[in-house]
């Protein structure tokens, strides 16, 4: 198969996609896929779908794709995707262990449910990885602090991440900005999260005493708690 044939076979869907026909779109993205499995050799497989990553990951090509409201993509097309990148990342490949975060994110993987059991994380070997490029430097700075946010989410209630895995991420964020040169909100944003994450410690740890809101402004930064309804 060329890349002119594998790149038909993606617009056959998004044409059909784009009419509004969704379930002949999938169907079609469907067929396309079981005969790219069954009949493409694996070395033409993998050279057509590095140039696909490439492509959609690095040079913001498929913009069709993105439009579709899919999360990364349709569902066939990242099947094949995930087939190729897992086993390019149990060689140790770069971008492709980066594309393979972009492609599944830290939390989402439809392909492989028992993922959290792997024993590396997928992004970490590729920041550390000879070939780590600067958008794999920025994805793992934003991992760190994604999961401040997410562990912050329910503050003053409680701390959805343990005190363990806050200072274990704060650790891993400074060491990258210590090794890279980052933009300044990079840094200004985990300077938030410090600061929010120090309040909200000492106030725990101080019984809870005080208002917890004063103690946010009180240090400087703005902080609005999501409503929590309790039911008895």
């Amino acid at each position: 198969m060329t890349y002119e044939e594998f790149c038909a076979g993606i617009g056959k869907y998004s044409a059909l996609w784009n009419k509004g026909l969704k379930k002949q779109a999938n169907k079609a993205l469907f067929a396309f896929a079981e005969d790219f499995k069954k009949n493409v050799p694996q070395d033409n497989a993998d050279e057509l779908l590095f140039r696909f990553c490439r492509e959609f990951y690095d040079e913001g090509g498929f913009p069709e794709l993105k439009e579709h409201g899919c999360i990364r993509l349709p569902y066939q097309l990242m099947g094949l995707v995930h087939e190729y990148l897992k086993r390019e990342c149990l060689a140790d490949k770069m971008p492709q262990m980066r594309w393979a975060y972009q492609l599944g994110g830290q939390y989402f993987n439809p392909f492989d449910p028992n993922l959290e059991q792997d024993p590396y994380d997928v992004l970490k070997r590729a920041y550390e990885h000879p070939d780590c490029d600067y958008k794999t430097v920025e994805l793992y700075f934003e991992s760190q602090i994604d999961e401040l946010g997410f562990g912050a989410h329910h503050f003053p209630d409680g701390c959805c991440i343990a005190r363990e895995v806050y200072l274990e991420d704060v650790k891993t964020a400074e060491k990258i900005l210590s090794e890279y040169t980052l933009p300044p909100e990079f840094s200004e944003e985990l300077e938030y999260y410090k600061t929010l994450y120090r309040v909200y410690f000492e106030w725990s740890d101080n019984d809870r005493k005080g208002d917890f809101d004063e103690l946010i402004k009180a240090a400087g930064i703005e902080f609005s708690a999501p409503k929590a309804f309790y039911y008895s």
